[in-house]
């Protein structure tokens, strides 16, 4: 896979870190939209998006794309807004699938209809749910979240972190 090395500038928009990634890489690896890639940064390789500026920002789609810094990756640099960094990116073709979580899994099987309201849900909240309960250490820290979870799937009244589950 064709690695894409460049040094840019860190710049702050609001609350988010970013550099602007070379103009025209989206299409250079034929793609268009969110582009997956491995960056190496201060020697770590982190998964990461290229985000795409369209039109809102008066770039053609797919034409120039952002790559956010979070905080690990700037600390893994050793650097912080208004420093230069070296980035090298790597088109990532692996697919990024969120594992489902037993416990939920478990769940859902015991109940169709809450099973059915999760499947509905679009593929990044179903993400954004699962990669919550699997970032949760304890066992019982677990099954108190895939309970809430479960409540929100039968209720559509609640919401799940002040979102509308359905």
């Amino acid at each position: 896979m064709k690695k894409v090395t460049f040094s840019a500038v860190i710049r702050k928009e609001k609350i988010n870190p970013y550099v602007d990634v070379p103009v025209h890489l989206g299409k250079r690896w034929d793609r268009k939209g969110t582009v997956p890639v491995q960056a190496l940064i201060g020697g770590k390789i982190f998964k990461a998006n290229l985000m795409p500026l369209g039109r809102q920002r008066g770039f053609e789609p797919g034409q120039v794309h952002r790559l956010y810094l979070n905080l690990p990756m700037r600390q893994a640099a050793g650097k912080d807004v208004d420093d230069r960094i070296r980035v090298i990116v790597t088109l990532d073709t692996r697919p990024r699938v969120t594992p489902m979580v037993p416990a939920l899994a478990r769940e859902l099987r015991k109940d169709p209809s809450a099973r059915k309201v999760f499947e509905k849900l679009s593929p990044s909240h179903q993400k954004e749910l699962l990669r919550y309960l699997g970032f949760l250490k304890g066992e019982e820290a677990l099954k108190r979240n895939v309970e809430k979870v479960m409540r929100h799937l039968k209720d559509p009244k609640t919401t799940w972190f002040g979102k509308k589950i359905r």
